[in-house]
């Protein structure tokens, strides 16, 4: 069997020296007494990176804007700054094409949104290495550059698939000293918050409900009076539990400090960062310890750059992060369903003597749960040490250079458990009888344990051997390296990825473009011969508007760029630990023997596949790229087809119930990305008077084109063929109007429907409405995302803007934010809320919005269906950013260099169709949010 550097040997070498013959540079970051190809009139040394907007970070280097033939998209630092938000991920909503992002938990300290490039979660790169987490400071954000096709991610092989995120943090320059402070304020508010009904319309519909249901009604009509006039709030409580236990708004504070500049001879920035969000859980003055849930996050950054000589650059980085969260000893997510589970008749807050009250039903009286569960604090450290030395060898052949990086990371993460159990009183108050006082649950003693979460390390080694020069009109650059990259995850053997990679890129006159990438990449997670893969990319372009015949013509197109590429990458992020080999679990124990012995249980995992092996995606990409009017018109257009084959994936047709396992995972399953990317950006300088827009637009469709799914009977119930993640049910058909209708209607297998149940449409025909007439369901047309960005300044004066929206996005809603009376863990009857009261009744059947209402849930009513697949389309104001930057003429008194003081907002407006629930956060948890921000920035 070959070795994999023999098998390596063989592409390696036929791709390098094809490279070597048609090549273009790489727009080095480090060029030492020459001109960039970039900017022929500005003189680079060593250790000092080309101006950043006309260059652009891509893998293990930079290349220049005009000659780049991978599809990217890229955002910079200064976009990103005072948008009042947590983390990095959420200042890029609407700002570049091609990449998706819905925020699904909106706690404090885990409300990343979660980003999608051309539908697949990209590897994240920061400061070429790949990291866990992009939970850092804006303010160290020199750039974010998304690479989306085969070309761009080529380097790193089985890794590539998905996309990159590639984000460079600042670094310093030489020149005088800056120091900037910037100190922010917000203050964030619950949008879309559940309506619950009053405890009187409560009661009434528990009632019909239990009618409907062919049972007695629990509450009399004295009861129901009572809650009316709110004569007994103790015997018959009516408690809004969201505003009890939750505040209207919170505050937020960030604090930032950073110190740049430098000589000839060393340049440094220095970042120090302060957060501190709060939640909206409410305290006890009494507590002596913190009881609300908060997140805070310390952050430290230097990037050191050194000139050891003429041709040797050194750069040392160090990142520390400290996060600290908290929340209830309760935990946020069970309190937040108790209180979707908790009617407000349920129990008052407190009883007449002050203690908490509840009873069997609902022995969690949430209250309790928010001030006298104790508290849970978590612990976060990561630490980073990036060191890289390069060196140029233009004493061997001008252009030739050798860089080495090693990196180490660790990611540290302990949970403290202070919480603690409470009693509930349940007080019975009889008029001429001794009070009946029932407690529930006992009051414990605070726990005092910990426990480490997660202790992962990770160490990089990179060697990169490079060549870059110009030879008149020719411009080359080569790039062959080796990377290695270990991971480990607590107590368990390292992931390892290695690579040998290599990219040339050639361009004649900025005209003819050619770029070839390959990837010769190895994973260890997979068997011996299922380790190694290669993942070749090519690119051709041609800039129409560098031929002398057009630019004579049309000179005032300055870029008229015809691309396109086309290659292969993999995945392997799916794989798992050792999938080749056997594993088994131990859980519970058995009886053997007479008399009996206690056995432990011993079964087998998910069964080994040892020919499982990564992903593929073989990917096409073709772009247009137009600008005019020296570059202040910029417009691009770009289709894609992506081909995904291999793709893991477990047999529809699963056995694993008669062999006692899972059965394994295999590499069969088929899928097809395709889309379409528009955007354009105009900016203008008219005197004093600045101003700019640019915007974008996606179409996004996916298609299974094989599954090992079950045999279904009929087309329409097929998963292959549909899109990924499609939504399947039945065809809502209005409401049963009467029983009549409800006999002479299709039959409903395993239930019998009465007057306000929904209908169904019978799509074969057989008289019978089952899982045979379940189909796709929700919007069939392309995923559309697109998003707006403006600005304009005067004198000082700025306003910037951002509009992001989605469109042919449909969910499904169910659970307790939708549903009526869903009881909780012990049996009580949910909550019930203001659409409920739109339910069908005879009185009603003509206008029903909703159908009748039952008890504990309706096996016909809450399948999925198109009655509960919403259209979650929306178009957001996401943020807003008004600025004021005092004259030179009043801070120079100061001895400052400026002064700007600003108010931003997020998610200021929405508008959508969906009329009770924000169109991202829609279950009923922690709810989005509205945050209003002041800030200013002082520079020195």
């Amino acid at each position: 069997m070959m070795t994999p550097m023999k098998r390596f040997a063989m592409p390696f070498f036929f791709g390098m020296t094809a490279m070597a013959l048609c090549a273009r540079p790489a727009a080095a970051q480090d060029t030492m007494a020459r001109k960039s190809p970039s900017y022929p009139n500005i003189p680079v040394r060593a250790g000092q990176v080309l101006p950043l907007k006309d260059t652009v970070p891509v893998l293990f280097g930079q290349q220049a804007g005009a000659n780049l033939l991978q599809s990217y998209g890229i955002v910079y630092g200064d976009e990103l700054r005072n948008i009042p938000v947590t983390t990095l991920e959420n200042t890029l909503y609407g700002k570049l094409a091609g990449l998706y992002l819905e925020q699904f938990s909106l706690k404090p300290g885990d409300d990343a949104a979660d980003m999608n490039i051309r539908s697949a979660a990209p590897l994240i790169v920061i400061d070429g290495v790949p990291r866990s987490g992009t939970s850092i400071d804006p303010e160290q954000v020199a750039s974010i550059t998304i690479l989306k096709d085969a070309l761009g991610a080529a380097m790193y092989g089985m890794r590539g698939q998905n996309g990159v995120i590639l984000v460079t943090t600042r670094h310093g320059y030489a020149g005088k000293k800056r120091i900037s402070f910037t100190a922010q304020t917000a203050v964030q508010q619950m949008v879309k918050t559940p309506k619950f009904l009053g405890a009187h319309d409560y009661a009434s519909l528990y009632n019909e409900a239990l009618i409907n249901d062919g049972r007695q009604p629990v509450y009399t009509a004295a009861d129901l009076e009572a809650w009316r006039t709110g004569s007994d709030p103790l015997g018959h409580p009516d408690v809004d539990w969201y505003n009890t236990v939750l505040k209207d708004q919170a505050g937020m504070q960030r604090y930032n400090l950073n110190i740049a500049g430098g000589n000839k001879i060393s340049r440094y920035f220095v970042d120090l960062d302060y957060l501190n969000q709060q939640g909206y859980f409410v305290t006890e003055p009494k507590n002596t310890y913190p009881t609300n849930n908060f997140y805070k996050r310390y952050i430290f950054r230097t990037n050191v750059d050194v000139d050891l000589t003429r041709t040797t650059l050194m750069s040392l980085s160090v990142f520390g992060r400290i996060r600290n969260g908290n929340e209830p000893g309760s935990r946020t997510d069970s309190i937040f369903r108790n209180i979707l589970s908790t009617p407000n008749n349920a129990y008052p807050v407190f009883n007449y003597n002050g203690s908490l009250a509840g009873n069997n039903q609902y022995t969690n009286n949430v209250y309790g749960q928010v001030t006298r569960s104790g508290y849970r604090p978590t612990y976060n450290r990561n630490l980073a040490v990036d060191l890289s030395l390069k060196q140029r060898l233009d004493a061997v052949l001008h252009g030739l250079y050798v860089k080495g990086l090693v990196s180490f990371n660790s990611y540290y993460d302990e949970a403290l458990n202070r919480s603690k159990s409470f009693a509930v009183y349940n007080v019975a108050m009889r008029p001429g009888v001794d009070t009946v006082i029932g407690k529930i649950g006992t009051d414990g003693e605070q726990s005092n344990s910990s426990s480490i979460t997660s202790q992962n390390r990770q160490a990089y080694t990179e060697l990169q051997l490079g060549y870059d020069s110009t030879f008149g009109k020719h411009q080359v650059g080569i790039a062959g390296l080796y990377y290695r990259d270990s991971y480990t995850d607590g107590s368990q053997l390292p992931l390892i990825n290695s690579s040998f990679s290599a990219r040339a890129a050639y361009n004649y006159d900025q005209r003819y473009l050619l770029e070839l990438a390959m990837a010769y990449s190895y994973n260890n997670m997979f068997a011996d011969g299922k380790r190694w893969g290669y993942f070749p990319a090519v690119g051709l372009g041609w800039n129409i508007a560098r031929e002398a015949w057009f630019s004579d013509a049309v000179p005032s197109v300055g870029t008229l760029k015809l691309r396109g590429s086309y290659g292969l990458v993999g995945n392997n992020l799916r794989a798992g630990y050792y999938p080749y080999l056997q594993f088994y679990n131990t859980s519970g124990s058995y009886n053997m023997g007479n008399p009996a012995t206690s056995a432990s249980a011993i079964y087998e995992a998910s069964l080994a596949n040892p020919f499982l092996t990564w992903e593929k995606a073989r990917k096409m990409n073709i772009g247009l790229d137009v600008a005019t009017g020296n570059n202040k018109l910029q417009f691009s257009a770009e289709y894609y087809l992506h081909k995904l084959d291999d793709l893991m994936m477990r047999r529809g047709t699963n056995a694993g119930g008669m062999l006692g396992a899972n059965l394994p995972l295999e590499n069969i399953g088929k899928q097809t990305a395709r889309g379409l990317e528009l955007s354009a950006g105009y900016r203008e300088q008219l005197g004093e008077l600045g101003y700019y827009a640019k915007g974008n637009v996606n179409f996004a469709r996916t298609r299974i084109d094989y599954m090992d799914e079950v045999i279904r009977r009929y087309g329409w119930n097929q998963r292959t063929g549909q899109t990924v993640g499609q939504i399947f049910g039945l065809v809502a058909d209005g409401f049963y109007q009467s029983k009549e209708d409800a006999e002479n209607s299709p039959a409903l297998d395993g239930y019998t429907p009465v007057p306000g149940d929904i209908k169904y449409k019978d799509l074969n025909g057989d008289g019978t409405i089952n899982v045979f007439d379940e189909r796709a369901i929700g919007s069939d047309k392309p995923l559309i995302y697109y998003g707006l960005t403006a600005g304009i300044s005067w004198k000082g004066i700025d306003l910037n803007m951002v509009w992001q929206g989605v469109a042919n996005r449909s969910i499904n809603m169910r659970g307790n934010n939708t549903w009526e009376f869903l009881s909780n863990a012990n049996g009580g009857p949910g909550q019930a809320m203001e659409h409920h009261l739109g339910r069908w009744t005879p009185a009603t059947a003509a206008s029903a919005t909703y159908p009748r209402l039952s008890v504990n849930g309706n096996i016909n009513n809450q399948r999925t269906s198109t009655f509960w697949v919403k259209d979650a389309g929306y178009l957001r104001l996401k943020s807003l950013e008004v600025g004021y930057t005092l004259p030179q003429r009043w801070v120079s008194y100061l001895h400052l260099a400026s002064v700007r003081a600003f108010a931003s907002g997020y998610n200021l407006l929405t508008f959508t169709p969906l009329d009770r629930v924000d169109p991202e956060s829609y279950l009923g948890g922690y709810p989005n949010q509205r945050i209003v921000n002041f800030g200013v920035n002082i520079q020195l």
